[in-house]
């Protein structure tokens, strides 16, 4: 195998992201890292505000500047820095080979400009061909997403739609160009369970087997159901990352095992729901220590001292202090 071959389509290395607030300046992203392989599908969990969604978006550049900076770190997609790369260059890269699926359609789709038209320019971004082609390849993925009258989505306005016919769409205009790359930042949220579950074997379907897929979520549960490793985020922070079997099976961090006892399924018949006691701490006002101390009934004095590194033992990566202490 060649060295070009061996590389991971996506490295993260020390990605640092600051928002500049009124009240002062956010750590949004804290030395973030990790890496995806073409063909995989890697999962990005955490609950609202830790980071997670800044951290896909600051990828590709996304992130509105001002407020937000990304303050250090590498970004290596085939093998060239994004974050060196010139704006245009990215462009080029942006839809083609990087695919990204919002949150919510319809900050992300014009609502002055039909569904075809849309769909139809970016084909018109990245290749040089004539609209009705572009119209075509826009019907057919309609179709692929699974949208059933695709001659009526096309002339209709985002508005006209269902969110789980926008999400669809959103799909179809990720995919049109079938990139090595998704980024699919809680692509699920705003919809009901049975259209959730639609959406989620669609994007498996139609992912393809050489395309990687980095999936934002706060549902540990769409985690289980796509990806075959996963990093958890906290306050800004990866506490824990590994294969996602490994993870659900033998959790080191006390984030992780109390957000696995939190998920309903796998605590039928325990009575009462567990949850982990406290809030997350406020990004401006982060404690010396780790992160989830206050929140944590094992933590000692040492926990309180100095944040802890991030440790892999055989490809399975934990932020803990007792814990890294424990494991041989």
């Amino acid at each position: 195998m060649s060295t070009a071959e061996s590389l991971p389509l996506l490295e993260v290395r020390g990605l640092t992201v600051d928002i500049d607030t009124e009240d002062g300046v956010l750590r949004a992203v804290d030395h973030v890292s990790f890496s995806i392989a073409a063909g995989e599908s890697f999962g990005l969990v955490g609950e609202s505000g830790c980071g997670k969604s800044v951290t896909s978006m600051s990828l590709a550049r996304l992130i509105p500047s001002p407020p937000c900076r990304i303050v250090s770190g590498e970004v290596f997609f085939c093998g060239s820095d994004l974050l060196k790369m010139p704006i245009e260059e990215l462009r080029q890269i942006r839809g083609k080979e990087i695919g990204v699926i919002f949150q919510e359609p319809m900050t992300a789709l014009s609502p002055l400009v039909r569904v075809g038209e849309q769909l139809a320019e970016v084909v018109h971004l990245h290749e040089k061909v004539e609209h009705k082609e572009a119209l075509e390849r826009a019907r057919l993925w309609l179709d692929k997403v699974g949208i059933p009258d695709t001659k009526r989505c096309l002339s209709a306005y985002p508005f006209e739609l269902s969110g789980g016919m926008r999400q669809r769409v959103m799909i179809a205009m990720a995919l049109i160009l079938q990139p090595k790359l998704i980024i699919a930042d809680e692509p699920t949220t705003a919809l009901d369970v049975t259209i959730q579950a639609q959406i989620l074997d669609l994007m498996r379907e139609v992912k393809g087997p050489e395309a990687a897929l980095l999936l934002i979520t706060h549902d540990m549960g769409v985690i289980w159901e796509m990806c075959q490793r996963m990093a958890v985020m906290y306050a800004s922070r990866i506490v824990e990352a590994g294969p996602v079997k490994e993870l659900f099976a033998k959790p080191l961090h006390p984030y992780t095992q109390g957000l696995l006892r939190s998920i309903p399924s796998m605590n039928l018949g325990a009575g009462r729901l567990p949850h982990i006691p406290g809030q997350v701490p406020s990004l401006l006002h982060l404690p010396s220590g780790c992160a989830f101390a206050e929140r944590c009934d094992k933590a000692t004095a040492a926990c309180r001292e100095n944040v802890p590194p991030l440790v892999d033992r055989a490809g399975h990566a934990v932020a803990c202090v007792n814990t890294i202490a424990s494991t041989p």
